[in-house]
């Protein structure tokens, strides 16, 4: 047989990795089903759905960004890339490993918002070797900050990190709890509603205003004309919607984020 033949067949793999496969596709169908069983759940998953086509679709339609921009587009894309992981992790029965992730969830979220307060820190941060990055872009340096813009006192985003860091980055002896659904160690994928519930709602407690900090950092009148008007009325809908959930969930008023200005925009069209 021709060597190049050989490369197109068809490869499966062990028998064992297949079944385990198939195994997390039932696992998925399960949670997808207890998902269409609360309406709760449903609108958790329906506002992450929004918040990735945003970041998405302004990823693929803003051309030709400044160098802090692209920064951002990086940091948008691991942003993106590690939400879409957990929440595949947490469809399919692998708990521990969607928390995990979502600790990076909360460090790049954060870096985008601490940027925010001064947009020179991007090309500095950038620029920076390891040990002036740790010192000056470290997380509990971006953490502080962060409640001092916001004059948050608790520490509340400290406790989010550290949790998750003792309960699913980190091996620890409490951590086994996330691979023990009924007190005993499973091994591989299992189905459990707690946990399910509890994932989805850790993604859909940042990603929505995660989302809302990076599409703030681009001038979206350097869209492209025939792209402009559609994305302006995609994202006015989807504040409207963040700013809805918000309210409803968590009680969080996101007013702040203003949409007239978007509306005036669409006027001028």
């Amino acid at each position: 047989m021709d060597e190049s033949n050989k490369l197109i067949l068809p490869y499966q793999l062990p028998e064992n990795l297949e079944s385990l496969n198939r195994y997390e596709e039932e696992l998925r169908k399960q949670s997808i089903f207890e998902i269409n069983k609360s309406l709760e759940l449903v609108n958790h998953l329906g506002i992450v759905h929004a918040s990735l086509d945003i970041i998405y679709n302004l990823n693929i339609a803003y051309e030709n960004p400044t160098d802090d921009e692209l920064i951002i587009q990086c940091l948008g894309t691991r942003l993106f890339n590690s939400v879409v992981s957990s929440l595949k992790l947490l469809l399919t029965g692998y708990y521990q490993n969607s928390f995990a992730l979502q600790r990076d969830i909360l460090e790049t979220g954060f870096l985008l918002d601490f940027f925010s307060i001064d947009r020179t820190r991007i090309s500095d941060w950038k620029n920076s070797n390891e040990r002036e990055r740790l010192r000056k872009y470290g997380p509990k340096t971006i953490r502080c900050e962060l409640d001092k813009r916001d004059k948050f006192k608790g520490e509340k985003r400290r406790q989010e990190y550290q949790k998750l860091c003792g309960y699913a980055t980190h091996p620890t002896y409490p951590g086994f709890k996330l691979i023990a659904p009924n007190g005993l160690v499973k091994i591989g994928p299992f189905f459990k509603i707690e946990y399910l519930k509890s994932a989805l709602e850790g993604l859909v407690m940042y990603v929505p205003n995660f989302a809302i900090i990076y599409i703030s950092y681009f001038n979206l009148k350097n869209l492209s004309p025939e792209i402009f008007e559609i994305f302006l009325k995609e994202y006015m809908d989807f504040l409207d919607k963040a700013k809805a959930w918000s309210k409803k969930y968590f009680g969080i008023d996101l007013s702040h984020f203003n949409t007239d200005e978007i509306r005036e925009l669409l006027k001028q069209i």
